[in-house]
């Protein structure tokens, strides 16, 4: 099935404009504009294909789950951090959803033993994706801080071992982008994942 031919064209179309735009921007507004423009034409490729697909917009800081180019569903990002910008300016793919960890509660065998709540989903995660990138997800420190400081220690160890193993003088691993995402939203992420899924990051522009 082909996307729609209308949203292909006004993909484009603002893409055009973003290009030809006759204004004279500051250097921070024209690299706003260029982000903006390589975001665009990446989610018109994404857009002909029935996957859907994740836009982090760390302009807006909010994540969008899309199809076929449309929003279907947003989540706010409380805050983020990432050293390494240029890093992030990339089509990734998703390697494995995280893992889900919940007590048995019926029966072995029974029909609802396999049913998957939101509730069940984690809220403090680790998300790999190839090329290699790693995002972070934990809830802000004033929700969970026992979960947040989980999630710095494992990041920390890592980086050691990195190290360790690799070379005592590399950076510490793939490029990291760590997002604070409130219980619900990062609940809601989980759900949403899919192995493959594509992913889009779009950056601030320097202030």
């Amino acid at each position: 099935m082909r996307p729609p031919l209308l949203l292909i064209r006004v993909l484009s179309l603002t893409s055009v404009l973003l290009v030809a735009s006759p204004a004279a921007p500051l250097e921070s507004d024209a690299e706003s504009l260029r982000e903006a423009n390589r975001v665009l034409e990446e989610e018109v490729k994404l857009a002909a294909r029935r996957q859907l697909y994740l836009l982090v917009d760390l302009s807006e800081n909010v994540v969008r789950i899309k199809g076929r180019g449309m929003e279907l569903h947003r989540l706010p990002i409380s805050a983020w951090s990432s050293a390494e910008r240029e890093a992030l300016r990339r089509l990734f793919r998703l390697q494995a959803r995280p893992a889900i960890s919940r007590p048995r509660t019926v029966p072995e065998g029974d029909p609802l033993a396999d049913l998957i709540d939101l509730r069940d989903m984690p809220m403090e995660y680790d998300l790999r994706f190839d090329p290699p990138l790693i995002i972070a997800v934990a809830p802000p420190a004033r929700e969970r801080p026992l979960l947040l400081a989980k999630s710095l220690a494992r990041e920390w160890w890592s980086r050691v071992v990195w190290r360790f193993r690799r070379d005592p003088a590399a950076s510490g691993g793939p490029p990291r982008l760590r997002l604070y995402l409130s219980q619900e939203a990062a609940q809601s992420l989980a759900w949403s994942l899919a192995d493959g899924m594509p992913l889009l990051i779009r950056t601030p522009s320097p202030s």
